[in-house]
């Protein structure tokens, strides 16, 4: 298959000072890491907007315990069940006389689905809640002065007012992140495995490796290429002087691809021995969602390797890629199922 899983990683190299943006540029995995556990890297975004709001004097989440909390590891496993139904039933209506579009087919109305459950909204809120998802996501990686900008943020204020006394604390970035970006991370993971083919054929022969291989995809195929940091004093970091006020960025991906942390890190093993990645950041820093997010992963694509017995890319994924993030806009698939003799197809 010719089509790129993902789009070029720089490799990892020595810190070095980007002097257009007046910015440290750490890509090193052993760099990387050490930037998510050191206190005076403060959380930014990508145009500098301060996150002190959203989180306390060592830069947790003010809400972080209480997200945990809410999405535990014991209540996690109970939707497992829940989504492994749905997806079967998703996949076993999607069609093999056309072109299957996995993300926009298979991923966003399933994960939307799980969006729904976790934030406990019901049927009759799914298009309003959709469309709104939809325009706050549209702005991702947008200009200041672009239009869809003031949708995105009228969107943001009217989920916040919905989700306000859900079970959920931070109703809206979860419902966003399920529903957006959790979608667009599984097709990435899905276009890189379907460009190893010896890799499907791995999980198929020994399901067990799906808990790893999950791991695999993040560190190999996230759609989080960046974060920032600001340095809240002056300090000393892989070898580098940091002033006080100054930008740090993170290169997650290039960190992910280290041939000193990770062997061989330019191929998809799902074999491989997980050894850390910081796809999900680490520590104080680390996804609150992270169990979440490795259920969803591995319930939607072990349905696929369930009822599929084949999928092959049908022409070239487009992407789209920003400051901070890559994935495709589609992953255009022909599908075959595995039918067993005994039973036929819903």
């Amino acid at each position: 298959m010719s089509a790129h899983s993902t789009m070029e990683v720089a490799p990892p190299a020595a810190p070095y000072l980007d002097r257009e943006k007046d910015a440290w540029v750490l890509s090193r995995y052993a760099d990387v890491l050490a930037a998510f556990r050191e206190p005076r890297l403060w959380p930014m975004a990508a145009r500098g907007e301060d996150q002190s709001k959203t989180r306390d004097d060592a830069g947790r989440l003010r809400l972080r315990g209480e997200v945990q909390d809410a999405l535990s590891p014991s209540l996690v496993a109970t939707w497992r069940e829940r989504m492994e139904a749905l997806a079967l039933a998703a996949i076993a209506h999607l069609p093999t006389d056309r072109p299957v579009d996995l993300l926009g087919e298979y991923a966003q109305p399933w994960c939307l689905d799980l969006a729904l459950l976790v934030v406990g909204a019901g049927p009759g809120d799914r298009s309003r809640l959709a469309e709104l998802g939809n325009r706050v996501f549209a702005a991702t990686g947008e200009p200041d002065d672009s239009p869809v900008r003031p949708a995105a943020a009228a969107a943001t204020a009217e989920m916040e007012r919905i989700f306000q006394n859900g079970p959920i604390p931070m109703g809206e970035p979860t419902f966003v992140a399920l529903s957006q970006t959790l979608p667009r991370l599984m097709a990435n993971a899905w276009l890189a495995l379907l460009q190893h083919p010896s890799e499907v054929a791995q999980l198929r022969a020994r399901p067990g490796l799906l808990p790893d291989a999950v791991e695999e995809f993040l560190r190999y195929a996230g759609i989080v290429r960046r974060v920032w940091r600001r340095a809240t004093a002056d300090l000393e970091l892989a070898g580098v002087r940091i002033a006080a006020g100054q930008p740090v960025m993170l290169m997650l991906a290039s960190a992910n691809r280290d041939p000193a942390q990770f062997p061989d890190p330019d191929r998809l093993d799902v074999t491989r021995r997980f050894t850390g990645h910081v796809a999900l950041g680490t520590g104080r820093n680390s996804c609150v969602g992270a169990t979440l997010v490795r259920m969803a992963m591995a319930t939607g694509t072990g349905a696929l390797l369930q009822q599929l017995q084949a999928a092959e890319l049908s022409g070239m994924p487009e992407w789209r890629a920003g400051s901070g993030y890559c994935f495709p806009t589609s992953v255009p698939v022909r599908l075959s199922f595995y039918i067993p003799p005994t039973q036929t197809r819903l």
